[in-house]
């Protein structure tokens, strides 16, 4: 298989790429076949359209909202069939949704295969036609994937009326047909599925479903009932009526999740009679139903072990019409050859890729603004579909879901560095060069539960570390100085322009936050670097100063919150630079504060006590001690002792290291020197931060430990003689750590 870019470079530049003729414009998704010839005309303010009355009237509003009907070059529209078009029958092209578009000097034609073809035929003539110079052109174009689109599926605050309305705007734009509205916490979705929508909220849903259509898009309305179905006729019930309800505010297109539920309620054979008692008793009522897509219970193949042996064999025999989801080899990954190759089989039929990127709701302190890569190219010749999962932040959002129109569109044309900065231009096109800074430091996801990483994030500020990081404090790296410094203006000051623009951009005030912490970011490391200077040249007092100003910015960096309003579902924390700026900031500055304390004494009391010195403790829990009885063996786990171990002592012992780069702390037995990881067991993994990383907190005289490899607030609980993971417990296990001396 072929991948596209995988780990490109965030900073690559955007390339024309469609001829080597005379063009002013870049066509966005790229065509499947273009070609440019000479100009044809100046552009016009009016057009003599001829084929209005008979085309689709979407596409024609689409066409005369910035053309007037008029005099000048004559346009002529229209889809396959129209009289209009005729003339050019045998060069539309037969795939759904395709386009024929001829521009030349005496005429323009827009020819549809099908209205949403004529309505996409007019936007890439919108293109064409924006540059003071129109080009002659012919293009022949249709779309390599069905079902192109967006699955508002995340957990959290849910997109507004208004986010979704701008959504569908931008969908149309960029040829994405299809909008699943799925958010996990809208009630009338989830808790309450069984219940009618209220008034007012079923005329927002009505009202966005009238936007979607005039945009071309489909709005597939999905329910969430197996987390509380009793698999009893008046749950069956239930959901036609409630099916009903939406089918009579004029929708068409629908879904049935049964994602994030388990042990009975996970029963594919249940899902599968549930799915053909709808099909029998709504879809085959309404023969204009467009379609029906189900989320199974196992939704990515690492999870197959959880459920019943023949839980995809079970779905499989489920009706032809019905669609069914997969998000690939585990919950959040990238689509390749292999996985289809794998799912398609067993569920006997093409699946339709439910993508989790760019959400963000495991890990929330994080917007994800880097390209959209990582999928194989052949991936749309194996899909019913496909639909990318985006953050609760819907217009920065735009920026992977314009990759994500463009992949889907022509994969074999996608360049994701191309479609990257494109999207740079379009969403903030007064500040473009501020706000590709800013993106280039908000890429990676850090550690997560998921394992999915962006390596790519903030390139020029890898650079500098790799060139200057092994002798920055030998005392002889002015040049280094002067370089991070010039990196950390470049960040503030951008960040700086783009907040300043905030109240003119919807996109820019939805991530001011992120803004404000990229401010600081900038702010933190020039005070980083002023310590350094100081460090150099033996001036204590600038020393502290700079230090005090670095800690100043740190603790406003550290309250910065995101969607913090009352009622708000999840809370953010927003971070920048994660993957590189921001570690060699802490690394940097807790060097250089072991480095000043080695040689002065003045005002040592403005550092922070490290909470447990570098020295070896026990780890007891009620009155056990947490031992390694085989030590020196492979892989295995800790045990809770009931008594002290006075033959091997220090197989009971364990040394807390400190990190100042993660704030963390390793534990690692004094017997053998293991580490344990993020499971509480010994593994057989070398050291890894993101596996070996653990908070430490006070709490009820003695200590909670947390896990910090995966993005959830993991906790070590005492249970029997082992110790284990608990996500957010009610009340967590106290441990007393006892100084080896």
């Amino acid at each position: 298989m072929r991948f596209r870019n995988l780990l490109l470079p965030v900073g690559t530049l955007m390339l024309c790429g469609c001829t080597s003729e005379p063009q002013t414009v870049d066509i966005y998704p790229v065509p499947q076949q273009i070609e440019w010839g000479k100009k044809a005309f100046s552009r016009p303010s009016s057009f003599s359209i001829t084929g209005a009355e008979s085309a689709d009237a979407d596409a024609v509003a689409a066409l005369t909202e910035v053309f007037a009907q008029g005099e000048g070059v004559r346009l002529v529209i229209g889809e396959r069939g129209d009289d209009a078009v005729a003339s050019v029958a045998s060069k539309i092209p037969d795939q759904a949704q395709g386009y024929y578009l001829k521009v030349t000097p005496d005429e323009v034609v827009i020819a549809g295969n099908d209205e949403t073809g004529t309505y996409y035929g007019v936007h890439t003539f919108l293109a064409v036609a924006s540059s003071p110079d129109v080009m002659s052109v012919e293009i022949t174009d249709w779309p390599a994937t069905p079902n192109r689109g967006v699955v508002e599926g995340f957990y959290g605050n849910a997109w507004s009326f208004d986010d979704r309305v701008s959504q569908f705007k931008f969908y149309g734009r960029n040829k994405l047909d299809t909008y699943i509205y799925g958010p996990k916490d809208d009630p009338y979705h989830r808790e309450k599925w069984r219940e009618f929508y209220p008034e007012e909220d079923a005329a927002r849903l009505k009202a966005l479903n009238e936007e979607a259509k005039r945009r071309k898009v489909k709005f597939v309305w999905g329910i969430h009932p197996a987390g509380d179905h009793s698999w009893k006729e008046d749950d069956n019930i239930a959901t036609i009526r409630k099916f009903e309800q939406l089918y009579g505010l004029g929708l068409r297109n629908f879904a049935v999740f049964f994602d994030d539920v388990f042990g009975t309620h996970a029963d594919g054979k249940k899902h599968a009679e549930y799915m053909q008692y709808i099909m029998d008793n709504f879809v085959k009522k309404y023969p204009d139903i467009e379609s029906m897509i189900v989320c199974p219970s196992l939704y990515n193949k690492k999870w197959e072990p959880r459920f019943q042996p023949t839980y995809l064999e079970d779905i499989a025999v489920m009706d032809p019409f019905i669609q069914i989801m997969w998000t690939g080899n585990s919950v959040v990954d990238m689509i390749n050859v292999e996985d289809m190759e794998w799912i398609n089989p067993r569920i006997g039929r093409k699946a339709y890729i439910w993508l989790n990127y760019p959400v963000t709701d495991y890990c929330i302190d994080h917007i994800l603004m880097g390209p959209f890569t990582g999928n194989d190219i052949e991936i749309p010749d194996m899909v019913s579909g496909f639909t990318a999962n985006p953050m609760e932040y819907a217009e920065a959002s735009k920026v992977s879901l314009f990759g994500t129109a463009g992949y889907l569109w022509n994969p074999e044309k996608y360049d994701a560095g191309t479609a990257w900065e494109k999207a740079l231009v379009e969403l903030v096109p007064d500040h473009t060069d501020a706000f590709r800074t800013f993106c280039t430091y908000n890429v990676d996801l850090g550690a997560n539960a998921h394992k999915l990483r962006r390596m790519n994030e903030s390139p020029r500020f890898q650079s500098l570390v790799d060139r200057y990081e092994s002798y920055l404090y030998n005392g002889n790296a002015g040049e280094a100085v002067d370089a991070f410094r010039a990196e950390f203006v470049k960040i503030k000051d951008a960040s700086a322009e783009l907040l300043a623009a905030a109240d003119d951009n919807r996109l820019l005030a939805e991530i001011k936050p992120w803004l404000i912490a990229g401010e600081l970011l900038g702010s933190r490391g020039e005070a980083a670097v002023n310590m350094y200077e100081a460090l150099v040249k033996g001036d204590n007092e600038a020393f502290i100063n700079s230090y005090l100003t670095y800690n100043e910015l740190s603790e406003k960096a550290a309250k910065i919150t995101s969607r913090d309003f009352e009622g708000s579902i999840k809370v953010a924390h927003p971070r920048v630079g994660t993957l590189y700026a921001e570690p060699f900031l802490r690394k940097g500055v807790a060097k250089m504060i072991e480095m000043y304390k080695a040689n002065s004494d003045y005002r040592l009391d403005v550092f922070p006590a490290q909470l447990l010195d570098n020295v070896t403790y026990k780890i007891k829990a009620g009155d056990h001690y947490l031992g390694n009885p085989d030590a020196g063996k492979t892989g295995g786990a800790p045990v809770l002792q009931a008594t002290e171990d006075d033959v091997n002592p220090d197989r009971q012992i364990w040394r807390f290291v400190y990190d100042p780069e993660t704030e963390g702390y390793s534990i690692v037995n004094a017997k053998d020197g293991r580490y344990l990881n993020d499971l509480c067991e010994f593994g057989t993994d070398p050291f890894d931060v993101n596996l070996h990383t653990f908070d430490v907190q006070p709490r009820d005289g003695g200590y909670v430990i947390i896990n910090r490899s995966n993005g959830y607030l993991v906790y070590w609980e005492a249970e029997g003689d082992k110790v284990k993971r608990i996500y957010e417990p009610d009340t967590q296990t106290v441990f007393q750590l006892i100084p080896v001396k």
